[in-house]
Formats: C-alpha cells, structure tokens, sequence
C-alpha cells in the first residue's frame, strides 16, 4: 500500500488532498496542530491507514521530531511509493516592510520554509536503505515568483521554497535518485487564508480590493477541484522533478 503525508491536513487545501489520497486507497498521515475528524471517518470506511501527528510547524524543534518519527513509521511500512505534501502555510504577516512585527515575521519564516527545510531532511535520511520511491510536493505560490505589497515575508517564504525544491532535485538527478521533488502553486481558492487576506487594510495589502472581488464575483476556486488537479498530476502522469508547476496550466 502506499502512503501519503500530509502537513496541515486539518482543513482547507490540505484536507481535500488527504482525503482524495484516501480516496484513491492510499494510506495518509497528518501533520497538523489538530486532527480531522471527517478524515478519521473516511479512513474507517475506507478500511485504511490514518494516523495524526499533532505538531506547531512554527517550532523547528517539534517539526524535526515528528518528521523523524513519522519517516521511520512509513519506511518500515515499505510502500512502493510515499508522497510528501509540504501543505502547511501562513499568510501573515501582512503589511509593509518596516510594519512588521519581528515575531509574526519568525513565525512565517518558520512555517513556511523552514518546516520544508527541515522535513525534507529528515525524509531523505529516512529513505536511506529503503526502496521505496518518495515524490516530495511543495506547495508554492504566485506570490513566490513576483512582489507583492505587504507580503514582503510570504513573498520570500514561497521564493525559497521554489528554490529549494529545485536545488534538492538537482542534488538527487546527480546521485541518480528515483526520488523526486516539485513545486506547486495552487491558484486563488476558497480557504480561511483568503478570508485573512480580505480581512486585510488597503494600506497594509495593497491590492485586497482585487480578492475581495474574487470571492464576490465567485472567481475563487474549490480546494477539492485544485487538490483533484494535482492528484491526477502525481498519480497518473510522468511528473518533472524540480519543475513548478501551476494549477491553470494542469485545468
């Protein structure tokens, strides 16, 4: 059977992936600050694995722990294939550089490149000796890949993912790993983090008029359309590893 991880399962983009990675009769672990109760459902129905690992991913020291269990748990499963769904993200801080509050700032740098930082380290350490294919899904942003006013920190955040995922996948095709690693940059959807960036001042994000048009002219896609798109991407085709891949061009 394989088996599927996935940071921030608890709701909005997350828990559609796990729950189609269910669907699909793979076996899911969530990584989250609190577990799923429609996913323990699902998983008993299924007749399959589900497993929560509760974990602040703005703590390196706990990400480092759990990441470290969690691999050793799945690799002694032997699935032919484990997927890696780096999920997990925060919006915040919003405002313009020389606004920001140094904690919020931590706190986003933590969640949002870090925690991949340091799961993809120990899954790799995991994997040593193990047959199993792992395919590590990142998920990036528009924001990482242009400015943004008054996203200065996620803007960054998503940027050095982006670059992460390329170097690490550079690192493995020069070892001749069957491993692979990718980006992917979800789109505009209907989460809590949409609701945060609505909620938000013009002065502190500057273009919060164009999402609050968004949601009212119903333009903000589903999390289950966004996670059926990159399900199909890495179940059922080829996929390039270090590549970015965008959601419009997959719908």
């Amino acid at each position: 059977m394989d088996y599927a991880i996935v940071t921030g399962a608890t709701r909005g983009l997350g828990e559609s992936i796990a729950k189609l990675y269910l669907e699909k009769g793979i076996g899911v672990m969530n990584i989250s600050r609190s577990d799923n109760e429609r996913l323990i459902k699902l998983a008993e129905e299924k007749d399959l694995p589900y497993e929560f690992f509760p974990c602040d991913l703005s703590q390196s020291g706990q990400t480092e722990e759990v990441f470290r269990e969690v691999g050793e748990k799945t690799f002694a499963h032997k699935p032919d294939i484990l997927y890696v769904v780096q999920n997990a993200g925060v919006v915040t801080p919003i405002n313009p550089s020389g606004q920001v509050e140094n904690h919020a700032l931590e706190t986003s740098v933590n969640v949002n490149l870090l925690s991949p930082m340091i799961a993809t380290n120990e899954m790799l350490k995991a994997a040593q000796g193990s047959e199993t294919k792992m395919i590590m899904i990142n998920i990036s942003s528009g924001a990482g890949s242009r400015p943004v006013y008054g996203w200065s920190t996620y803007c960054a955040t998503k940027a050095g993912v982006n670059m992460l995922t390329e170097t690490v996948s550079l690192e493995l095709s020069k070892k001749h790993s069957r491993h692979q690693v990718i980006a992917f940059s979800p789109g505009v959807m209907d989460t809590d983090m949409q609701g945060e960036i609505r909620s938000s001042s013009k002065e502190a994000f500057a273009d919060v008029e164009s999402f609050q048009r968004y949601k009212e002219e119903g333009m903000l896609r589903s999390t289950d359309t966004v996670a059926d798109a990159l399900l199909k991407l890495i179940t059922e085709s080829d996929i390039e590893s270090g590549k970015l891949y965008h959601v419009n061009d997959l719908l």
